[in-house]
């Protein structure tokens, strides 16, 4: 039996639902893995406890990720987890209608996200080609942004569901800009967890997500359920990040067809958001993405779940 610690985000839907899966059935047991689990706020902590060695997982967007394991020897990105939306919301009673009315104006996010610098580059691209001169610019957790802008601290926040759809929803705030595309998550493994577990024991965790990914889109009302408890959010303000994904939006029949690889192109897209947080001086020195990724794992996982080798869905049970 392999153990493991797993670190995931409290306010980050989607991924959390398949989180809550792993953790409330008897999905790791049947891979041969024991888990305990962690919560964070967003991935910068998240990042830095398994820095710290308090976990052996780093679940988030791209940049705290691969910010995190380049800072653990040995550490590996082995696949995509789920895909999310994001973009700015503004105060009600804001003005503009583009990103370029963002300017002077003051602008929240978790610096050690993906979606501030995502966010920010949209920014630029738009108009505003020194954005940290002409727009006040605040580091701020994501669990802060609701009464920030309800105070007036700030006049705008780069956010993420659920707090996404809790400003929408609750009418706290209002949608200026969203990222078209979205992201995904990625997860990696560390690397002191693996050199004493080796690479079948990464193998068997690839396909304990994978099994969950298919139990958490056929059981997703369940699924929400343990997750609004962990956020303390309702229920209803987990639809919109489900609807995001690609396999979470409706039941998946078949296990088989699921594929977590990284492509080409979303290693590109992590390397400009580096390069962006390093043009900005947000990042000391230039890290190169791709060297950090494993891909080996996750596609001998995926071949031997379309042979018929994994844990058999019938023998899932809800644990706690």
């Amino acid at each position: 039996m392999s153990r493991i610690t797993l670190g995931y985000q409290s306010l980050w839907a989607g991924g959390g639902q398949i989180f809550e899966a792993l953790r409330h059935t008897n999905i790791l047991e049947l891979n041969g893995i024991e888990a305990e689990f962690k919560t964070f706020t967003f991935g910068g902590p998240l990042g830095e406890a398994a820095v710290a060695g308090r976990i052996d997982n780093i679940y988030a967007a791209d940049a705290p990720t691969l910010r995190a394991i380049s800072r653990i020897p040995g550490s590996k990105v082995l696949h995509r987890t789920h895909d999310q939306r994001f973009g700015i919301v503004v105060r009600n009673d804001f003005k503009g209608t583009t990103l370029v009315d963002l300017k002077g104006v003051k602008l929240s996010g978790p610096f050690g996200t993906t979606v501030f610098p995502r966010s920010i580059q949209a920014v630029v691209a738009a108009g505003i080609k020194e954005p940290f001169k002409d727009i006040t610019i605040i580091n701020q957790d994501i669990a802060e942004q609701a009464e920030s802008l309800k105070s007036g601290l700030v006049d705008a926040v780069t956010t993420w569901d659920p707090t996404y759809e809790r400003l929408l929803q609750q009418k706290i705030g209002r949608e200026l800009w969203r990222d078209p595309k979205g992201a995904s998550g990625i997860q990696a493994l560390s690397g002191p967890w693996l050199a004493r577990n080796g690479e079948e024991a990464a193998i068997r965790f690839l396909k304990a997500w994978t099994l969950a990914v298919w139990w958490t889109s056929n059981n997703l009302t369940q699924a929400d359920e343990w997750f609004a408890q962990t956020s303390r959010l309702d229920a209803s303000l987990l639809r919109a990040a489900t609807d995001a994904d690609r396999y979470l939006r409706a039941p998946v029949k078949d296990v088989k067809s699921l594929d977590f690889a990284v492509s080409d192109a979303e290693i590109l897209e992590s390397q400009r958001v580096l390069d962006f947080l390093h043009e900005q001086r947000l990042l000391t020195a230039r890290l190169e993405a791709a060297p950090y990724y494993d891909r080996g794992p996750i596609t001998i996982a995926q071949k031997q779940i379309a042979t018929g080798d994994f844990s058999d869905p019938a023998k899932i049970r809800i644990v706690g």
